[in-house]
């Protein structure tokens, strides 16, 4: 008798294991960072309830698993490493199967400058499966020092809105006069912040669209 309610108890208890490691992974928001749970990261398909994904200062990591296009409810994808760190991390083409994907926020998550000891990295080329992001209305590529807008942000099938802020435009192309997009930030790209004459041309040559010209470092 008392060998059977040893044994219930282990069940009992394997049990109990099983619910919690399934409710830790049915989570809908979720952050990984350099400094807590970066090994999460090479398990990120387990979370398949993902809605908000947001990844901190991994600043070794070379790209995002292939995995990661799994995560067929993520809404939000945040990689804003602009305050303190940086990263270059490669975008798998498998992002493109996030298909409710909203909001993919790349601050500072595509930067080719200073890392560690390196002193100039590549530039990745963004995957061109964002073309199949319907639902991506909220683009962000400030910090990454581009000086125009990656082609295939133009395919983006409902864009909304673009941050470039922090990079080095000096002109904007003309697709966008024919694109779905309604806001562009172009805070402190300082050909741009520091000509007024240069302000009013792209509002006019683009009247749809609404521009942040926000000014924070007093480009002149």
């Amino acid at each position: 008798m008392g060998k059977s309610l040893m044994l219930l108890a282990i069940l009992y208890l394997i049990v109990l294991s099983s619910k919690a490691k399934a409710q830790s992974l049915d989570v809908k928001t979720l952050e990984i960072s350099d400094t807590k749970n970066a090994e999460l990261l090479s398990k990120i398909e387990h979370f398949k309830s993902l809605e908000k994904l947001s990844i901190v200062c991994l600043e070794d990591l070379k790209e995002l698993p292939e995995s990661i296009g799994e995560l067929k409810k993520l809404k939000e994808l945040n990689m804003d490493n602009g305050n303190g760190c940086s990263m270059n991390a490669k975008l798998p083409e498998s992002i493109g199967n996030l298909s409710e994907l909203q909001i993919l926020n790349l601050a500072g998550a595509q930067y080719t400058g200073i890392i560690g000891k390196k002193t100039k990295l590549p530039r990745h080329p963004l995957p061109q499966s964002l073309s199949n992001l319907k639902k991506l209305e909220t683009l962000n590529l400030s910090k990454n020092g581009f000086s125009e807008i990656p082609t295939i942000v133009s395919k983006i099938p409902n864009l909304k809105h673009l941050a470039l802020n922090f990079n080095y435009f000096e002109n904007l192309p003309d697709w966008l006069i024919k694109s779905s997009i309604v806001e562009i930030s172009l805070g402190d790209n300082c050909k741009i912040t520091g000509n007024n004459q240069k302000q009013n041309e792209l509002s006019k040559r683009f009247p749809k669209i609404r521009f942040d010209f926000s000014n924070q470092y007093d480009c002149e």
